[in-house]
């Protein structure tokens, strides 16, 4: 995911930071604010949508991105 949204957007990213968190846990930031997250259900893992994660970088930065 990371790769694919770093092709599609990288462009507009100045930094991009990979914090492992535990059991494969991760939270998508940006400038600060949680736009998106892996996150733990009793029986699921929950992936962020990668058209959700592109929807987000659009509205920071004002372009159409796909």
């Amino acid at each position: 995911m990371a790769g694919e949204a770093l092709n599609r957007v990288g462009d507009h990213i100045s930094s991009f930071k990979l914090i492992p968190g535990g059991h494969g846990k991760f939270d998508i930031r940006i400038n600060g604010e949680l736009v998106a997250e892996h996150r733990h259900e009793p029986n699921a893992h929950i992936f962020p949508d990668l058209q959700d994660l592109l929807k987000a970088v659009n509205e920071r930065v004002g372009e159409t991105v796909s």
